[in-house]
């Protein structure tokens, strides 16, 4: 078996995965619809599979501390593809939301162990470099899914669910063909100016995992609610898939942006500004029609995730030695995240119309944001904005 000993490997397979997911996440709430599932059904298939996920993440955390990393992903991606061609088949709405479920739970076997093996021995730039790099190849990944998925699914559904089950299997063979073994180089010439306390990480931690929960609970809505509205509004897959790109974009954007710089870390501004531009997004979805105003709202979204996810993960890891249980505690939040909105959004959807789940986000912005404020300033030495 060969040895790879570079990380590009890693960020290829990261690459490759989310490009599959993108491509079922997209295709999923298109043929829910097409059986003629209703706002809240919809809100139930996302809210199972994050669930399904969340509860996951409490155990592969500590599997991705103990056992072998790859051995997991391995199994993950293998079995995903029998999940693909579950959701491929399935007859009926449960069927689909079963194997939506069971595919999203292995997801938890796989992001935990890929994340924790590229922040072992890492200074605090290289964590930095390491990490909004294989954040770059994810989105990339997830942002050309329902971009691809959109114009797959004009020509016929059957090609976008075999693009996705293909690509799981060539991803399941690759990992099982070749054995990774990190190469890493010591960073001596890096001293960090300034030694920050174990309560001053964790003030941070939970302020980024706050925002990154807001920033997935609207995310989980676009995914979920959102191919309602369009279908409402007479948007096309193609539009929709590209609509559905672009806060990938701008979130593959602040990531490239935040692998040059170390200003943002232990900073309330830089999750603070991004929050409030999302709530201004959603109010141009709750209020406007046209594809165009549409898309900046989509892109508000993007600055939020690219964000709070490059802060919730980079403290999640830093001077942490159990970076499996943690990563997977980040991936967790996430998933709660974005497994309360969908059945939320669909319940207040079904309730009073498409537009309120995104009445809904704005809410859980604002909540966020004060949340964050009190954790900001609680007692103890930390650093100033």
């Amino acid at each position: 078996m060969k040895i790879i000993r570079s990380d590009l490997f890693l960020f290829l397979l990261a690459f490759l995965m989310d490009f599959c997911t993108g491509l079922i996440s997209f295709a999923v709430p298109l043929k829910a619809i097409e059986m003629g599932a209703t706002a809240l059904e919809l809100g139930l298939i996302g809210t199972a599979s994050m669930l399904n996920f969340s509860i996951a993440c409490t155990f592969t955390g500590k599997l991705a501390d103990k056992y072998n990393r790859q051995h997991l992903m391995a199994m993950a991606s293998g079995m995903m593809v029998i999940t693909f061609c579950l959701i491929f088949v399935a007859t009926n709405y449960w069927l689909l939301l079963i194997g939506a479920a069971l595919g999203w739970g292995l997801l938890a076997l796989f992001w935990p162990s890929l994340q924790a093996t590229l922040a072992e021995n890492r200074s605090r730039p290289q964590l930095v470099r390491t990490l909004s790099t294989f954040n770059i190849f994810w989105t990339i990944g997830f942002m050309l899914g329902p971009l691809t998925g959109g114009y797959l699914y004009l020509i016929a559904p059957s090609f976008l669910f075999g693009t996705a089950i293909v690509g799981m299997g060539i991803l399941a063979v690759i990992i099982f063909s070749f054995r990774y073994s990190a190469a890493i180089i010591p960073d001596r010439n890096y001293i960090d100016p300034k030694v920050h306390t174990q309560f001053e990480i964790k003030k941070f931690r939970w302020i980024a995992w706050t925002a990154s929960f807001s920033a997935f609970f609207i995310m989980g809505t676009l995914n979920n609610q959102f191919p309602k509205l369009a279908d409402f509004l007479s948007i096309q897959p193609d539009l929709l898939g590209l609509l559905l790109a672009i806060p990938r974009f701008i979130q593959m954007i602040v990531m490239f942006l935040v692998r040059y710089s170390l200003w943002w870390q232990f900073r309330l501004k830089p999750l603070i500004i991004p929050q409030f531009a999302a709530i201004i997004g959603m109010i141009l979805l709750a209020t406007q029609d046209s594809p165009f105003i549409l898309g900046i709202a989509f892109g508000t979204v993007g600055l939020l995730v690219g964000s709070a996810f490059a802060a919730s993960q980079f403290y999640s890891f830093f001077q942490e030695k159990q970076k499996g249980e943690k990563g997977a505690r980040n991936e967790m939040i996430i998933g709660i995240g974005q497994l309360s909105s969908p059945l939320a959004g669909g319940f207040v959807a079904e309730l009073i119309g498409l537009r309120m789940p995104y009445i809904l986000c704005t809410i859980i912005v604002i909540a966020g944001i004060l949340v964050e404020y009190r954790w900001y300033k609680k007692p103890g030495k930390v650093s100033t904005d």
